[in-house]
Protein backbone atom coordinates (compact mmCIF):
# COMPACT_ATOMS: atom_id res chain seq x y z
CA UNK A 1 0.00 0.00 0.00
CA UNK A 2 1.59 3.37 -1.23
CA UNK A 3 0.30 6.24 1.11
CA UNK A 4 1.69 9.73 1.54
CA UNK A 5 -1.81 10.40 4.62
CA UNK A 6 -0.02 13.50 6.78
CA UNK A 7 -0.51 14.57 9.93
CA UNK A 8 -3.20 16.57 8.96
CA UNK A 9 -5.70 13.82 7.91
CA UNK A 10 -3.26 10.89 8.76
CA UNK A 11 -5.33 9.29 11.40
CA UNK A 12 -8.25 9.55 8.75
CA UNK A 13 -6.50 7.88 6.21
CA UNK A 14 -5.03 5.35 7.85
CA UNK A 15 -8.38 4.30 9.85
CA UNK A 16 -9.93 3.59 6.06
CA UNK A 17 -6.64 1.89 4.53
CA UNK A 18 -6.17 -0.55 7.97
CA UNK A 19 -10.01 -1.38 7.50
CA UNK A 20 -10.35 -2.11 4.28
CA UNK A 21 -6.75 -3.10 3.67
CA UNK A 22 -5.60 -5.12 6.82
CA UNK A 23 -2.46 -6.57 6.79
CA UNK A 24 -1.09 -4.57 3.82
CA UNK A 25 2.29 -3.41 4.54
CA UNK A 26 2.73 1.01 3.75
CA UNK A 27 5.40 2.87 2.58
CA UNK A 28 5.18 7.08 2.40
CA UNK A 29 6.05 9.82 -0.58
CA UNK A 30 5.49 13.23 -0.48
CA UNK A 31 4.78 15.51 -3.64
CA UNK A 32 6.82 16.17 -6.21
CA UNK A 33 9.79 14.24 -4.73
CA UNK A 34 11.94 11.41 -6.01
CA UNK A 35 9.85 8.15 -5.44
CA UNK A 36 10.09 4.69 -4.86
CA UNK A 37 9.87 1.74 -7.57
CA UNK A 38 6.66 0.84 -7.86
CA UNK A 39 6.24 -3.40 -8.00
CA UNK A 40 4.94 -4.76 -11.27
CA UNK A 41 1.97 -6.10 -9.14
CA UNK A 42 0.43 -2.67 -7.91
CA UNK A 43 -2.42 -1.58 -9.87
CA UNK A 44 -3.57 2.26 -11.08
CA UNK A 45 -4.38 4.41 -8.42
CA UNK A 46 -7.87 4.47 -7.29
CA UNK A 47 -8.03 6.96 -5.09
CA UNK A 48 -6.00 10.67 -4.74
CA UNK A 49 -6.42 12.62 -2.03
CA UNK A 50 -5.46 16.60 -2.48
CA UNK A 51 -5.65 19.28 -0.27
CA UNK A 52 -3.70 21.09 3.23
CA UNK A 53 -1.59 17.72 4.58
CA UNK A 54 1.99 18.01 5.90
CA UNK A 55 4.83 15.40 7.14
CA UNK A 56 5.07 11.99 6.26
CA UNK A 57 2.94 8.75 8.37
CA UNK A 58 4.09 5.34 6.81
CA UNK A 59 7.42 3.57 5.95
CA UNK A 60 7.85 0.17 4.93
CA UNK A 61 8.22 -1.72 2.27
CA UNK A 62 5.52 -2.14 -0.85
CA UNK A 63 3.44 -5.29 -1.25
CA UNK A 64 0.96 -6.63 -3.53
CA UNK A 65 -2.55 -4.38 -3.14
CA UNK A 66 -5.21 -3.89 -5.62
CA UNK A 67 -5.62 -0.58 -4.57
CA UNK A 68 -3.11 2.73 -3.91
CA UNK A 69 -4.04 5.66 -2.00
CA UNK A 70 -1.94 8.71 -2.15
CA UNK A 71 -2.27 11.89 -0.37
CA UNK A 72 -0.63 14.46 -1.55
CA UNK A 73 0.86 17.85 -0.31
CA UNK A 74 -0.20 21.30 -2.61
CA UNK A 75 2.82 23.29 -2.95
CA UNK A 76 3.17 25.58 -0.39
CA UNK A 77 1.99 23.46 1.96
CA UNK A 78 3.49 20.48 4.53
CA UNK A 79 7.30 18.80 2.63
CA UNK A 80 6.48 19.72 -0.68
CA UNK A 81 8.34 22.91 -2.12
CA UNK A 82 7.32 26.47 -1.77
CA UNK A 83 6.58 29.07 -4.74
CA UNK A 84 5.12 32.35 -5.25
CA UNK A 85 3.05 31.15 -8.07
CA UNK A 86 -0.01 29.83 -5.78
CA UNK A 87 -3.69 29.39 -8.54
CA UNK A 88 -5.88 26.90 -8.98
CA UNK A 89 -4.48 26.17 -12.14
CA UNK A 90 -0.54 25.80 -11.06
CA UNK A 91 -1.83 23.17 -8.29
CA UNK A 92 -4.17 21.64 -10.92
CA UNK A 93 -0.80 20.95 -13.06
CA UNK A 94 1.24 19.58 -10.09
CA UNK A 95 -1.42 16.88 -9.82
CA UNK A 96 -1.48 16.36 -13.38
CA UNK A 97 2.69 16.02 -13.65
CA UNK A 98 2.13 13.87 -10.28
CA UNK A 99 -0.66 11.54 -12.12
CA UNK A 100 1.49 11.43 -15.45
CA UNK A 101 4.81 10.51 -13.75
CA UNK A 102 3.65 7.82 -11.86
CA UNK A 103 1.42 6.63 -14.94
CA UNK A 104 -1.92 6.98 -13.30
CA UNK A 105 -4.89 6.84 -15.79
CA UNK A 106 -7.98 6.80 -13.70
CA UNK A 107 -8.67 8.17 -10.20
CA UNK A 108 -11.51 8.91 -7.65
CA UNK A 109 -10.11 12.88 -6.64
CA UNK A 110 -10.98 13.50 -3.16
CA UNK A 111 -10.60 17.06 -2.63
CA UNK A 112 -10.61 19.28 0.43
CA UNK A 113 -11.26 23.32 0.67
CA UNK A 114 -9.18 25.00 -1.58
CA UNK A 115 -7.67 20.64 -2.94
CA UNK A 116 -11.33 20.74 -3.36
CA UNK A 117 -10.93 23.02 -6.41
CA UNK A 118 -8.11 21.73 -7.75
CA UNK A 119 -9.70 18.16 -7.93
CA UNK A 120 -12.59 19.85 -9.51
CA UNK A 121 -10.12 22.11 -12.32
CA UNK A 122 -8.65 18.68 -13.31
CA UNK A 123 -11.80 16.57 -13.43
CA UNK A 124 -12.79 19.28 -16.29
CA UNK A 125 -9.70 19.16 -17.78
CA UNK A 126 -9.40 15.47 -17.75
CA UNK A 127 -12.53 13.96 -17.18
CA UNK A 128 -11.82 11.02 -18.68
CA UNK A 129 -9.49 10.42 -16.22
CA UNK A 130 -11.61 11.00 -13.40
CA UNK A 131 -13.77 8.10 -12.37
CA UNK A 132 -15.61 9.69 -9.15
CA UNK A 133 -15.70 13.31 -7.78
CA UNK A 134 -15.71 13.89 -3.90
CA UNK A 135 -15.35 17.29 -2.37
CA UNK A 136 -15.41 18.97 1.16
CA UNK A 137 -16.21 22.15 1.83
CA UNK A 138 -15.81 23.53 -1.83
CA UNK A 139 -17.45 24.83 -4.13
CA UNK A 140 -17.00 26.38 -8.11
CA UNK A 141 -17.39 29.51 -6.85
CA UNK A 142 -15.22 32.20 -7.10
CA UNK A 143 -13.30 31.66 -3.80
CA UNK A 144 -13.26 35.23 -2.44
CA UNK A 145 -17.22 35.73 -2.55
CA UNK A 146 -17.78 32.35 -1.01
CA UNK A 147 -16.32 33.15 2.68
CA UNK A 148 -12.54 33.36 1.38
CA UNK A 149 -12.79 37.11 2.63
CA UNK A 150 -13.00 35.68 6.41
CA UNK A 151 -10.11 33.44 4.95
CA UNK A 152 -7.79 36.20 4.37
CA UNK A 153 -8.25 37.44 7.85
CA UNK A 154 -7.37 34.30 9.63
CA UNK A 155 -4.56 34.03 7.12
CA UNK A 156 -2.72 37.27 7.83
CA UNK A 157 -3.87 36.92 11.92
CA UNK A 158 -1.76 33.41 11.27
CA UNK A 159 1.26 35.77 9.81
CA UNK A 160 1.04 37.78 12.34
CA UNK A 161 1.24 35.22 15.20
CA UNK A 162 4.19 33.02 13.15
CA UNK A 163 6.02 36.08 12.45
CA UNK A 164 5.73 37.61 16.41
CA UNK A 165 5.75 33.65 18.48
CA UNK A 166 9.26 32.90 19.55
CA UNK A 167 9.95 29.55 17.92
CA UNK A 168 11.63 28.22 20.68
CA UNK A 169 8.56 27.31 22.55
CA UNK A 170 7.64 23.68 23.93
CA UNK A 171 4.70 22.13 22.35
CA UNK A 172 2.67 22.15 25.55
CA UNK A 173 3.70 25.88 25.71
CA UNK A 174 2.50 26.77 22.13
CA UNK A 175 -0.51 24.23 22.45
CA UNK A 176 -1.92 26.46 25.37
CA UNK A 177 -1.07 29.67 23.67
CA UNK A 178 -2.35 28.55 20.67
CA UNK A 179 -5.46 27.29 22.47
CA UNK A 180 -6.19 30.42 24.29
CA UNK A 181 -6.25 32.82 20.90
CA UNK A 182 -8.66 30.42 19.35
CA UNK A 183 -10.87 30.57 22.20
CA UNK A 184 -11.02 34.05 21.70
CA UNK A 185 -12.16 33.71 17.77
CA UNK A 186 -14.72 30.66 18.71
CA UNK A 187 -17.08 32.26 16.87
CA UNK A 188 -15.71 33.71 14.07
CA UNK A 189 -14.23 29.99 13.55
CA UNK A 190 -17.63 28.66 13.66
CA UNK A 191 -16.93 26.20 16.53
CA UNK A 192 -17.56 26.21 20.34
CA UNK A 193 -15.61 26.87 22.53
CA UNK A 194 -15.55 23.16 23.70
CA UNK A 195 -14.75 22.04 20.43
CA UNK A 196 -11.64 24.46 20.39
CA UNK A 197 -10.32 23.51 24.24
CA UNK A 198 -10.81 19.60 23.10
CA UNK A 199 -8.92 20.26 19.43
CA UNK A 200 -5.81 17.92 18.94
CA UNK A 201 -3.11 20.87 18.08
CA UNK A 202 -0.86 18.60 16.30
CA UNK A 203 -3.15 18.33 13.27
CA UNK A 204 -1.73 21.80 12.93
CA UNK A 205 0.60 22.43 9.81
CA UNK A 206 3.97 22.24 12.62
CA UNK A 207 7.38 20.27 11.63
CA UNK A 208 8.89 20.12 15.28
CA UNK A 209 12.55 19.63 15.44
CA UNK A 210 12.91 18.95 19.26
CA UNK A 211 11.51 22.17 21.09
CA UNK A 212 11.64 24.33 17.83
CA UNK A 213 8.54 24.24 15.05
CA UNK A 214 8.58 25.59 11.61
CA UNK A 215 5.21 26.53 9.98
CA UNK A 216 4.51 24.18 6.95
CA UNK A 217 2.92 26.77 5.51
CA UNK A 218 4.09 29.38 3.04
CA UNK A 219 1.34 31.88 4.44
CA UNK A 220 2.72 35.03 2.63
CA UNK A 221 2.01 33.67 -0.93
CA UNK A 222 -1.32 31.36 0.70
CA UNK A 223 -2.80 35.22 2.14
CA UNK A 224 -1.37 36.92 -0.73
CA UNK A 225 -3.24 34.56 -3.46
CA UNK A 226 -6.68 34.83 -1.38
CA UNK A 227 -6.86 38.48 -0.84
CA UNK A 228 -6.05 39.06 -4.20
CA UNK A 229 -8.66 36.35 -6.12
CA UNK A 230 -5.89 34.39 -7.14
CA UNK A 231 -7.97 31.44 -6.52
CA UNK A 232 -10.79 32.24 -9.37
CA UNK A 233 -11.96 29.54 -11.84
CA UNK A 234 -12.99 30.18 -15.31
CA UNK A 235 -15.33 26.86 -15.64
CA UNK A 236 -16.63 25.89 -19.22
CA UNK A 237 -19.16 23.22 -20.06
CA UNK A 238 -20.18 20.22 -17.35
CA UNK A 239 -18.46 17.69 -15.50
CA UNK A 240 -20.95 14.79 -16.28
CA UNK A 241 -19.11 12.27 -13.82
CA UNK A 242 -20.60 11.15 -10.22
CA UNK A 243 -19.48 14.08 -7.46
CA UNK A 244 -20.73 13.93 -3.59
CA UNK A 245 -20.09 17.01 -2.02
CA UNK A 246 -20.01 16.97 1.76
CA UNK A 247 -20.59 19.99 3.72
CA UNK A 248 -21.48 21.57 6.86
CA UNK A 249 -24.16 24.34 7.77
CA UNK A 250 -22.17 26.18 9.87
CA UNK A 251 -19.90 26.54 7.56
CA UNK A 252 -18.55 29.99 6.49
CA UNK A 253 -18.28 29.39 2.59
CA UNK A 254 -21.87 27.80 2.89
CA UNK A 255 -21.24 25.62 0.16
CA UNK A 256 -24.84 23.86 -0.10
CA UNK A 257 -26.51 27.34 -1.38
CA UNK A 258 -23.98 27.66 -4.52
CA UNK A 259 -26.05 27.31 -7.39
CA UNK A 260 -22.86 26.48 -9.75
CA UNK A 261 -23.01 22.60 -8.49
CA UNK A 262 -25.84 21.83 -10.23
CA UNK A 263 -24.62 24.18 -13.23
CA UNK A 264 -21.30 22.91 -13.72
CA UNK A 265 -21.29 19.71 -12.10
CA UNK A 266 -24.93 18.32 -12.35
CA UNK A 267 -24.72 14.76 -11.36
CA UNK A 268 -23.84 16.10 -7.54
CA UNK A 269 -25.52 14.09 -4.65
CA UNK A 270 -25.18 16.25 -1.59
CA UNK A 271 -25.03 15.55 2.31
CA UNK A 272 -25.17 17.99 4.64
CA UNK A 273 -23.39 17.97 8.48
CA UNK A 274 -26.09 20.16 10.45
CA UNK A 275 -23.40 21.38 13.12
CA UNK A 276 -20.20 21.16 10.67
CA UNK A 277 -18.02 23.54 9.83
CA UNK A 278 -14.99 23.89 7.27
CA UNK A 279 -13.04 20.73 8.42
CA UNK A 280 -15.81 17.58 8.22
CA UNK A 281 -13.13 15.04 8.49
CA UNK A 282 -12.11 16.08 12.30
CA UNK A 283 -14.91 16.67 13.58
CA UNK A 284 -17.39 13.70 11.92
CA UNK A 285 -14.49 11.49 11.13
CA UNK A 286 -16.87 8.47 11.27
CA UNK A 287 -19.48 9.73 8.98
CA UNK A 288 -17.26 11.24 6.46
CA UNK A 289 -15.18 8.05 6.26
CA UNK A 290 -18.80 6.43 5.95
CA UNK A 291 -19.70 8.49 3.37
CA UNK A 292 -16.93 8.31 1.24
CA UNK A 293 -16.49 4.52 1.34
CA UNK A 294 -20.24 4.20 0.01
CA UNK A 295 -19.84 6.41 -2.34
CA UNK A 296 -16.99 4.74 -3.88
CA UNK A 297 -18.28 1.60 -3.68
CA UNK A 298 -21.73 1.80 -4.37
CA UNK A 299 -21.96 5.81 -5.84
CA UNK A 300 -24.75 6.48 -3.08
CA UNK A 301 -24.51 8.58 -0.16
CA UNK A 302 -26.04 6.78 3.25
CA UNK A 303 -27.92 10.10 4.80
CA UNK A 304 -28.96 13.06 3.05
CA UNK A 305 -28.05 14.66 6.45
CA UNK A 306 -26.44 14.26 9.63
Amino acid sequence: MQDSATAHAARRVRNVIEAHFPGESKVSCTFLSAWLARSENLSLCDICLQGFLKGRVYQGHITDTADLVYAIDARNHGESPWSDEYSIDAMANDLEEFLYKHKINKVILVGHSIGGKVAIEYAFRKPESVEKLIIEESTPRNFIEGGGKLSAFFLNYMKDIKDTMPTDMSKEELTTVLRNLAIGFAADLRATEEYVSNYDFSLLPLKWEGNTYAVQLNLDVIAYAVMHNKLHQNLTGTFEGDVLLLYGSKSQYRIGSDPLFLKYLPRTKKVEFENGGHFLHQTYPKEFTQEVVSFINRGTTLQAKY
